[in-house]
């Protein structure tokens, strides 16, 4: 399993760039023409899109084709000595190096993000509790919204004397947006995004204009309830400190964005009723298309390959051939039914590139439904390998020739 997690960092970096360029093309739009919080929830798409092709695999149907083949006897292990080591040998070359400078980085990146989260918690001193509110030990941190499980409001020690009591009233509803929406936890999720794909830089360009959206988005519905207070939150925000260290599952009151772009936004009048019915339509056609594009593209590095195929059986003057087109899996059935007999035998195939020009093909046995042998084959593309299956109580075996190319290249001599 560990071999294939290259890929899959590979497969969601591509889908989360390309979502995350979809969310910077749409965001201002959204936030200026219709709503500050459908530009927040359009960055759904991005886990969406994650999330679909992680899952992408399991939609990738492998091609079957129906072979009718005379009853079979168990099938011994087959293929070259050695063969399966040297797929693993260049699975390990090709994980040896990239997995361990991946990990170290991913690692790396989150002991920053601890060590920034600890500092700031450090920074608050000891919480003092009164009316449901968390007073800092001194008046440089804060407003801020503290936890996963056991949220808190943390406001600083000079709370009551800089703000005034409908400034305080609006700080501790924005915070309370946030709670209700599980804002911390997103930001969570964010950092571990940017953990695991620390070498992506649009992860990073993404995150600040994330919770930046995630301010609007609270200021949008605080201001859609008190309409007659712009002015007294914009006041409050001009009387916040700046320089704001932003850490995982802290939302902070104040953003690390340019105040007067802030400031600006609380001036836009809310939308119509069918103004958001549309931005909501189109965030979800946006997201349905990205999902399903997640879906439909292949991993890149994973080309399709022509598979031609010779089964030969003893007693059988005539062989028969196929020609198979698959991204890398596929698998045959046959069915016997006689007075003598009556039996199946399914073979499921799985090719994996090992370097440039050769594949390793393992294959899953089974007949009547039971799993009989794990064989495998070490092929260069282009050119045939054999495999022979001796009969067994009489029986008679079987010859199979594979000769597998990459989709649109001519094996030679063809």
């Amino acid at each position: 399993m560990i071999n294939n997690l290259p890929e899959l960092l590979l497969r969601l970096a591509v889908c989360a760039s390309a979502a995350i360029a979809v969310v910077l093309l749409v965001r201002r739009p959204l936030r200026q023409r219709i709503d500050a919080g459908l530009a927040y929830q359009a960055w759904l798409i991005v886990p969406l899109a994650m999330a679909a092709a992680a899952l992408q695999p399991l939609f990738a149907a492998p091609i079957k084709a129906l072979v009718l083949l005379p009853v079979l006897p168990a099938l011994p292990a087959f293929g070259p000595a050695g063969a399966p080591g040297a797929a693993s040998a260049a699975a390990q070359g090709w994980t040896g190096w990239l997995l361990p400078v991946w990990a170290c980085g991913a690692l790396a990146t989150l002991a920053l993000f601890c060590l920034s989260h600890r500092a700031f918690v450090r920074s608050l001193g000891a919480l003092s509790v009164r009316g449901g509110v968390a007073y800092a030990a001194h008046a440089g941190a804060g407003p801020a919204l503290l936890g996963l499980w056991r949220q808190q409001i943390v406001v600083p020690l000079d709370f009551d004397q800089r703000y005034s009591a409908e400034e305080q009233a609006l700080i501790i509803a924005h915070e309370q947006v946030h709670a209700r929406r599980a804002d911390a936890a997103a930001n969570t999720l964010l950092a571990l995004i940017q953990c695991a794909f620390w070498f992506n830089p649009l992860v990073h360009l993404a995150a600040p204009r994330f919770r930046f959206d995630q301010e609007l988005a609270c200021d949008a519905l605080v201001m859609r309830r008190h309409p007659s207070q712009r002015r007294t939150y914009a006041g409050a925000m001009l009387k916040t400190q700046a320089g704001v260290s932003l850490t995982p599952s802290v939302c902070h009151w104040q953003s690390c964005h340019p105040l007067k772009e802030r400031i600006m936004h609380l001036q836009q009048t809310s939308s119509t009723p069918s103004r958001r019915l549309a931005g909501r339509l189109l965030v979800a056609a946006l997201a349905t298309v990205t999902v399903f594009g997640a879906l439909a593209a292949r991993a890149q590095g994973t080309p399709d390959y022509a598979v031609a195929m010779t089964l030969r059986m003893d007693g059988d003057p005539a062989p028969k051939d196929m020609r198979i087109r698959t991204p890398g899996e596929f698998s045959v059935r046959s069915s016997a039914s006689s007075a003598e007999v009556d039996s199946s035998w399914d073979g499921a195939f799985t090719m994996t590139a090992v370097g440039s020009d050769q594949v390793y093909i393992r294959s899953k046995i089974s007949r009547n439904g039971k799993l009989v042998s794990e064989p495998g084959i070490l092929l260069r593309l282009g050119a045939s390998g054999a495999m022979k299956i001796a009969g067994a109580d009489g029986q008679g075996g079987m010859a199979v020739e594979l000769t597998v190319t990459r989709e649109g290249e001519t094996a030679p001599g063809a």
